[in-house]
């Protein structure tokens, strides 16, 4: 197994979840990312709109050592008033929230590149993106020699500098990397609506939230009971 020295964000979300509510209705737009969307249930959690955790899930944990990170997909909505984006902006977007996702576990989990008998397999999606050109925009031409492949934050990339973002939904799942048995799933939704914030700033924010909840919940899985953290608060 190759070992990569990663920053380590990507599933801290995912063992925070805790099913609850009624039976699964779709009220979002689904973009067949996830292996099984009608499992998700509405959550209690005010960060999350629809969860699953598999029966067991939270005490398969404990034997989980390392986390796999999959580059993030991007689905620009149809109806998206801008639907423009390089590849090279897409590439660098992935990027940074891959290692975002990546920065808050490495300093308790490794961060490595293949499957393996004790490695969490982490793949989300930002899905149903709706984009809209800033009214002042920057000189878009980026000369050859110029581009930088360093990892930055999003909010700082030129493309954030130049297009906002209204809307969108995140999407994640958490598999066993060797038998890809899913754990945990979760879909949130932001629609860009004065209760609904949608932005970069915030996409990253929910994103380190979502982060170190995996990692909290990672860590509970190898405490006894009465020593176990609340992962809900102060998150």
């Amino acid at each position: 197994m190759k070992y990569r020295k990663v920053g380590a964000y990507s599933l801290a979300f995912f063992l925070t979840m805790t099913t609850f509510g009624s039976a699964f209705a779709q009220d979002f737009v689904s973009s067949d990312f996830l292996s099984d969307y009608s499992q998700l249930k509405r959550s209690s959690d005010k960060h999350m709109d629809y969860t699953y955790l598999a029966e067991g899930a939270p005490g398969k944990m404990a034997k989980y050592s390392a986390v796999m990170i999959d580059q993030p997909e991007i689905f620009i909505a149809a109806n998206s008033k801008y639907k423009g984006m390089k590849p090279d902006d897409m590439k660098q977007l992935a990027d940074a929230f891959r290692a975002a996702m990546a920065a808050s576990l490495s300093a308790t989990y490794m961060i490595v590149d293949q499957p393996g008998p004790n490695v969490l397999y982490v793949r989300f999606a930002i899905s149903n993106v709706q984009l809209k050109k800033k009214k002042k925009g920057l000189f878009a031409y980026t000369p050859i020699g110029l581009v930088r492949t360093a990892v930055k934050s999003a909010v700082t990339t030129d493309f954030t500098k130049k297009i906002d973002l209204k809307g969108l939904t995140m999407e994640m799942e958490i598999l066993d990397s060797t038998s890809e048995e899913q754990l945990a799933a979760l879909l949130e939704t932001r629609s860009g609506k004065k209760d609904e914030p949608a932005s970069w700033a915030e996409l990253e924010a929910l994103i380190n939230v979502y982060s170190q909840r995996v990692g909290c919940r990672l860590d509970n899985a190898r405490r006894a009971e009465e020593n176990r953290v609340d992962c809900l608060s102060n998150m």
